[in-house]
């Protein structure tokens, strides 16, 4: 039987050091409870879309996007509730890590890519590190989005500190910013102390203020016996020693629960008002139903999108026909005489090229490359790229695969099904000329930056784990260089299968919170 309830608050260990569980591992909860339908919200980015697409996909459920961001708090001094908590960093200065948070969900294609928009122009406006949004920066990209304001929004604190009058203008704030439509309130009970109180407060005021409210669970591990890994992430992101000081948690409540039990948690909320806590689950099902997308039609992951040949204001052209004339310029180029196996090996990769789409992606690495070489800064190419004629004609690559025998089947053939991945390296030092260059070049509303998330290996792992617990730097070096180079995951099955490891004690009994 399909569970109707759905999570819109869910943060991944994409969170980096906040979320304690891989997306794959909430999509496998949710469906254990029968969900159709997740979200993922983490903080700061959308870095866990992707993977999080392909589990839900695996395991039939609609995915939902979203993103928790911090908000700059209201400048004007009457509307600041509450007081600033600091934590000292030991050989830093102090940091406010409580700034207002909101969370927001993609409504439609359109919504994504605002959101895709505001993410990288909050962390390209904020401090390296500590991206901080504003309001008028959310509204500026809006479009297809809905804004849940929860306990750590302004209007949340200000109800939490009994102050009416600063949520209402808050909430006055945001609906002018953003309309109507797009704001919500996003209601959430832990069980800790007070919770019940200000969730019911919040609930309230949103009544008052006809204000379409939500119920979530401000997710943030799948079960609740990962609770501990969370309270790690915490002091680990603060710096500081592991102690209830220093977690955000009060209990294990924030993990994915049952739809059966978020109703329990509603009627907790509401009290005797049963049909209260109906219409807060259904309202909180409709707003999922309007951001359920579907991430091939509505987004495009899954298809390959190659890039346009045309810049705005040239006439259109034939990428493969523009292809062939560029190789053939690059024989005289070169200084090649072609005979009859070099023609048809040119044929050939022009060939599979052109079946599988891809001239003008050839084009576009060689615009860029020419590009590159006009500002006077070294390029090369590596990789199989260099087993490809072709490349070597458009002067992408430098190494004549004719003469050093190299085979293009390694990098492009009608068997693989993978996409060609032509590697161009730049000199460091003038990295962001060449960006800087392309984006005028093509467009920066046509380019985008890829980036490569960090996971944890076993060792930083271990000191980061270790410092939180509190170990002393010097036992915590000698544990960590006791391993070789792997991954977190792979502690258990290190310990377990590698003889140096076993003969060096580290599976005892006392070091077993640290493993675990």
């Amino acid at each position: 039987m399909t569970d109707p309830f759905v999570h819109l608050h869910v943060a991944s260990g994409y969170s980096l050091r906040y979320g304690a569980s891989h997306p794959a591992t909430l999509v496998a909860r949710a469906a254990e409870h029968g969900m159709d339908t997740l979200a993922l919200t983490d903080r700061d980015g959308l870095y866990g879309a992707v993977k999080f697409v392909k589990v839900c996909r695996s395991a039939g459920i609609r995915p939902v996007f979203g993103v928790d961001l911090a908000v700059s708090p209201a400048a004007h001094p009457a509307l600041r509730a509450g007081t600033a908590r600091t934590t000292p960093a030991r050989g830093g200065v102090s940091v406010d890590p409580r700034l207002p948070r909101v969370t927001l969900l993609a409504r439609t294609g359109k919504g994504w890519a605002s959101l895709a928009r505001l993410i990288s122009a909050t962390h390209l406006g904020g401090e390296r590190g500590t991206p901080v949004s504003s309001l008028a920066l959310i509204a500026e990209h809006s479009e297809g989005v809905l804004v849940l304001l929860g306990p750590d929004s302004e209007v949340g604190r200000a109800l939490a500190d009994r102050r009416p009058d600063l949520a209402r203008a808050h909430l006055a704030r945001w609906r002018e910013a953003l309309g109507r439509h797009h704001v919500l309130a996003e209601v959430v009970h832990h069980r800790a102390k007070g919770d019940r109180v200000r969730a019911s407060a919040l609930l309230g005021f949103a009544a008052e203020q006809r204000l379409p409210a939500v119920l979530t669970n401000a997710v943030r591990y799948a079960e609740a016996r990962d609770a501990p890994t969370a309270d790690v992430l915490d002091s680990a992101r603060r710096l500081v020693p592991l102690d209830p000081r220093h977690i955000d948690r009060r209990n294990a409540e924030g993990h994915l629960k049952s739809g059966k039990q978020m109703a329990e948690i509603a009627e907790e909320i509401v009290g005797p008002d049963r049909d209260a806590a109906s219409r807060l689950l259904a309202a909180t099902r409709r707003v999922a139903d309007r951001c359920a997308v579907d991430p091939r039609a509505d987004l495009g992951i899954g298809e390959v999108h190659f890039p346009e040949l045309r810049r705005p204001g040239e006439e259109a052209a034939v990428p493969q026909e523009v292809l062939r004339l560029r190789c053939e310029a690059g024989f005289g180029r070169r200084s090649m005489t072609p005979n009859d196996d070099v023609r048809r090996r040119l044929d050939d990769e022009l060939d599979v090229i052109g079946t599988r789409g891809y001239p003008s992606y050839f084009l576009t690495v060689a615009d860029v490359t020419d590009l590159i070489r006009s500002m006077k800064v070294r390029v090369a190419a590596r990789g199989s790229g260099a087993g490809s004629l072709v490349n070597y004609l458009l002067g992408i690559s430098d190494v004549d695969p004719i003469r050093h025998r190299l085979l293009m089947e390694r990098f492009l053939s009608p068997l693989r099904q993978a996409l060609p991945d032509i590697d161009v390296d730049v000199e460091s030092a003038r990295r962001m000329e060449v960006y800087d260059a392309i984006l005028d070049r093509f467009g920066a509303e046509r380019c985008s930056c890829v980036s490569m998330m960090d996971t944890y290996r076993v060792r930083h792992a271990i000191r980061d784990v270790g410092a939180a617990l509190g170990m002393p730097p010097a036992e915590i070096d000698t544990i960590a260089k006791a391993f070789p180079h792997i991954r977190a995951n792979q502690v258990k099955a290190a310990l377990r299968d590698l003889p140096e490891l076993q003969a060096s004690g580290l599976g005892q009994d006392q070091l077993k919170v640290l493993f675990d």
